[in-house]
């Protein structure tokens, strides 16, 4: 089933890896979110976007791991979820505080998100890269977040930093398994 990255030209291991850890990032990212949720930390909408958003990218790459999908079809779907992420964060909120107009800011944004994702799809299967850049990004956003005050940004960063954590302590070189 296609479960193993088998090195080629390219790779920097040697032995054939498990891919297929992030699953545990987006199952103890969004259970996360739900119980954020239902506890009122973080608002319906938030926790809309970012389950939403989450399981698309992740099934587009289990599916991608599995079987293989052209980057046009990836593609098309890292821009949907960030399309649903930025439908229900309300990105004009996000204009008041960015002087650009709301026609620019929202594909800028949405090109960013999807760019990257594409980014860490091409960090993964680099031992512990992807996993230390995960645990990097949404730690230093959680404390960013704290620091302005934005509490429910800060708490899913956190979330996001400590599923990174777990996940980097098997994909630690030399990694047992990668995100896929």
């Amino acid at each position: 089933h296609q479960v193993l990255d088998l090195p080629n030209a390219r790779s920097s291991h040697v032995l054939p890896t498990p891919r297929g850890g992030g699953i545990a990032i987006v199952l103890s990212f969004l259970a996360a979110v739900a119980v954020l949720a239902v506890s009122g930390t973080v608002s319906p909408a938030v926790a809309v976007a970012h389950v939403g958003a989450g399981l698309l990218v992740a099934a587009v790459g289990f599916v991608d791991d599995l079987r293989g999908l052209s980057a046009r079809w990836r593609l098309l779907a890292h821009f949907a979820a960030a399309a649903w992420a930025l439908y229900w964060l309300g990105v004009a909120n996000l204009a008041h505080a960015l002087p650009l107009p709301y026609w620019l800011l929202l594909p800028l944004t949405a090109v960013a998100l999807a760019w990257l994702l594409n980014l860490y799809n091409f960090m993964d299967g680099i031992d512990g890269l992807a996993g230390i850049e995960a645990l990097t990004v949404a730690g230093s956003l959680a404390l960013l977040a704290a620091w302005a005050g934005n509490g429910e940004l800060a708490v899913l960063a956190l979330a996001l930093a400590l599923a990174a954590a777990g996940f980097l302590r098997w994909n630690w070189p030399p990694a047992k398994i990668f995100m896929g």
